[in-house]
C-alpha cells in the first residue's frame, strides 16, 4: 500500500536530513567515497523517477488552489492563460533533473541487497520504496482518486523533491556525486507546490490506495470454533468481488445483519465500544433488509458469497455461549465488516447506476367488470430511482460507508517527521551561542 512506501520513503529521507558532515560520516578514502557516491547517485535517481511517474498520474486531478487573478481588461473575454500551475511547473523541473542526469535508477540487485554503510542505507531503504510505490501511483490506481487525494500525493512528491535538493546541497563535496540539474528552480518549484497544495484540503486517505495483493480463499474444512465463522466471514469478501443478483444480495445483507446480532455478547465482554458499532450495524441491515424486500433483479450471481453468509451464520449460532473471543479475532472481524460494507456500498451504487436493480410498483387502473371476484392488481418492475428511495440511498451513504479512521486518514508521523526534518537545523558549534541571540 502507499501508506507503507510512502512512510518508509518520508522516514529514511528525514534521517538522511538529520545528518551533518557528510564526507565524515562516509569515511574511508578518495576512492571509496567516489564509489559510495555513484551508489548514493542511483538511489536518488530511483526516489526521482518515481516523482516524475506520480506527478504525470495525477496531473488531470491536480488543479491550483491559489485565487484567480483579477481579469485583464485589453484581454478578450473568455481568454485564458497557459494553464501552468505549480504542479505542472514541478513536473517539468522534475522531467529536466530526470533526462539530465547521467546515472540509471538502481538496478534489481543494489534495491535488493543491503548495503555496507549505514549512510548509504538510508538512501537504499528511500530508492527501495520508492521503486514498491510506483505499483501504488501507477495511472490504473491513480484514476480512482479523488482531486482532494491527488493533492496529498502532489504534496508528499513536493516534500521529498525539497529534501532531494536541500541534500544535493549537502552532498556536492562528494566524490562521485552530480548535482541536479537547475536544482534552484527545482527547489522553488516544490516549495510552491506544497504552499500550493496547502491552501486546499488534501485527503490523506490516499494511504489506503495502491497494490495489493490478490486475496484468496481459505479452502479446507471448516476451522473450528470462531475461526470457522472468521474463514466464512473472509471468503465471503473474496466471493463479493463477483456483481451479486438482487436476490442473493439479499441473502448476503440478511447473513450481515444475523451476524452482527451474535457477535455482539461475545463482543461486549471486551470491548462495549465495538459491541455498540456492531449492534448499529444490525440495525443498519435491517432496514437494508426492509427496503431491498420489493427490489429484484437477475443481473450478477453471488450464489456462493450467499452461501458463505449461510456457513457464517450457522457457525456462530453453534458456539457456545460461554466462549471467549480473542481482541485479535474481533479485530479481524471488523477489518472483514469494512471491507464488506464497502463492497456493498459499490455494489449498490453500480447497481442502481446501471438500472440492473427493478422495484416492484402499483399502478392506478379502473376497475370494471372483469367476471371475476376478485380484482387483479396491476403491478409492473421500473429501474430503481435514487430519487423515489431517498431513504435507501441515504442509508448506504451514510451508515453502511465505513467512517474514515482519524489515526490512518491524518498526516501521520511520518509525514510531520519528514516536515520537521525540512526545517530542522545543526546545533550550533560555538557553546557560547545563546538561542534567540
Amino acid at each position: 500500500m502507499y501508506a507503507e512506501n510512502g512512510a518508509v520513503m518520508r522516514r529514511e529521507l528525514a534521517a538522511l536530513l538529520r545528518q551533518h558532515r557528510v564526507q565524515q560520516r562516509l569515511g574511508g578514502t578518495l576512492s571509496d567515497r567516489a564509489e559510495l557516491g555513484v551508489q548514493m547517485r542511483q538511489y536518488r535517481q530511483t526516489v526521482l523517477v518515481w516523482c516524475r511517474q506520480a506527478l504525470h498520474s495525477t496531473a488531470p486531478l491536480t488543479f491550483t488552489n491559489q485565487a484567480p487573478a483579477q481579469p485583464n481588461p485589453f484581454r478578450a473575454a473568455g481568454s485564458r492563460g497557459d494553464g501552468t500551475t505549480p504542479a505542472t511547473e514541478l513536473a517539468r523541473a522534475v522531467d529536466l533533473a530526470v533526462t539530465e542526469s547521467t546515472e540509471r535508477p538502481a538496478s534489481l540487485e543494489l534495491l535488493t541487497t543491503s548495503a555496507d554503510h549505514p549512510v548509504v542505507e538510508l538512501w537504499r531503504g528511500a530508492a527501495r520504496a520508492a521503486a514498491l510505490a510506483e505499483h501504488d501511483t501507477a495511472p490504473e490506481i491513480v484514476s480512482t482518486m479523488t482531486t482532494a487525494q491527488a493533492q496529498a500525493l502532489v504534496g508528499d512528491v513536493a516534500a521529498i523533491v525539497q529534501t532531494l535538493v536541500i541534500l544535493d546541497q549537502r552532498y556536492r563535496n562528494t566524490p562521485g556525486w552530480e548535482p541536479l540539474a537547475q536544482s534552484a528552480r527545482l527547489g522553488w518549484a516544490a516549495l510552491a507546490t506544497a504552499l500550493d497544495v496547502s491552501l486546499g484540503q488534501p485527503d490523506y486517505s490516499v494511504d489506503r490506495l495502491g497494490w495489493r495483493p490478490s486475496t484468496k480463499l481459505i479452502g479446507g474444512l471448516a476451522k473450528p470454533g470462531i475461526l470457522g465463522v472468521l474463514q466464512a466471514e473472509h471468503n465471503l469478501v473474496v466471493r463479493m468481488k463477483a456483481f451479486p443478483n438482487a436476490t442473493n444480495l439479499r441473502y448476503v445483507i440478511d447473513s450481515q445483519r444475523l451476524l452482527s446480532r451474535h457477535l455482539v455478547p461475545y463482543a461486549t465482554r471486551i470491548d462495549a465500544r465495538l459491541a455498540d458499532r456492531w449492534n448499529t450495524r444490525a440495525d443498519t441491515y435491517a432496514d437494508l433488509q426492509r427496503f431491498f424486500r420489493p427490489i429484484g433483479g437477475r443481473v450478477g450471481k453471488g450464489g456462493y458469497a450467499a452461501a458463505e453468509g449461510a456457513n457464517a451464520v450457522s457457525r456462530i449460532r453453534e458456539l457456545p455461549n460461554d466462549t471467549i473471543v480473542e481482541p485479535r479475532s474481533l479485530g479481524g472481524f471488523q477489518l472483514l465488516f469494512d471491507r464488506l460494507d464497502r463492497r456493498i456500498v459499490d455494489v449498490i451504487e453500480q447497481g442502481i447506476d446501471r438500472q440492473v436493480f427493478f422495484q416492484r410498483v402499483t399502478l392506478p387502473r379502473l376497475v370494471e367488470g372483469s367476471g371475476g371476484l376478485i380484482a387483479p392488481v396491476r403491478e409492473r418492475f421500473v429501474p430503481v430511482d435514487r430519487t423515489a428511495n431517498r431513504e435507501l440511498v441515504e442509508t448506504v451513504r451514510n451508515r453502511l460507508q465505513p467512517r474514515p479512521d482519524i489515526t490512518q486518514a491524518g498526516p501521520g508521523a511520518a509525514r510531520a517527521d519528514l516536515h520537521a526534518a525540512l526545517i530542522h537545523r545543526p546545533p550550533s558549534r560555538n557553546p557560547l551561542d545563546v538561542p534567540g541571540m
